[in-house]
C-alpha cells in the first residue's frame, strides 16, 4: 500500500512540475509561478484518482487518506518549485508560507475529490 501511494504523489509532483516545464517555453517565468495552484490542483486530482485506482479494494476511509496525500504532494510540489526557483537568474524568486498552505490545501481538496470520483467509477 506505501509503495501505491508514493507512487501516486510522485504522479501528482511529476505532472505539476513537467505542466510547468512545458508552459515556460511560451509563458515567462512570473506567469507559471502565478498560475501554478491550478496545475497543483489538476495533479491533486490526479493523485487521489490514481490512489484509489491502485488501491480499490484495500484502502479504507478513501477521503481522509486521499486529503492527506493531497497535502503531502502539495508540499513536496512547494519544495520543488522554490528550489526550482532559487536556480532562476540572480536567484531572487523564493515562495512565502501563504503560498505552502495555498499549494497544500489545493491539492489535498482536489485529491479527495478525484478520490471520491474514483470512487464514483468504480463502484466501490
Amino acid at each position: 500500500m506505501t509503495i501505491s501511494a508514493l507512487k501516486s504523489v510522485c504522479i501528482g509532483v511529476g505532472g505539476s512540475l513537467i505542466l510547468a516545464a512545458f508552459c515556460s517555453t511560451f509563458i515567462t517565468m512570473e506567469k507559471i509561478f502565478f498560475i501554478m495552484p491550478l496545475f497543483v490542483a489538476f495533479n491533486g486530482a490526479m493523485t487521489g484518482y490514481r490512489l484509489v485506482e491502485a488501491l480499490t479494494d484495500r484502502i479504507h476511509n478513501t477521503g481522509l487518506f486521499s486529503f492527506v496525500l493531497g497535502i503531502g504532494g502539495g508540499a513536496l510540489t512547494f519544495v520543488a518549485v522554490n528550489a526550482a526557483g532559487s536556480l532562476l537568474p540572480g536567484g531572487w524568486f523564493a515562495l512565502g508560507v501563504l503560498d505552502l498552505f495555498v499549494y497544500m490545501i489545493v491539492s489535498g481538496v482536489t485529491s479527495y475529490l478525484g478520490a471520491k470520483l474514483a470512487v464514483r467509477y468504480f463502484k466501490l
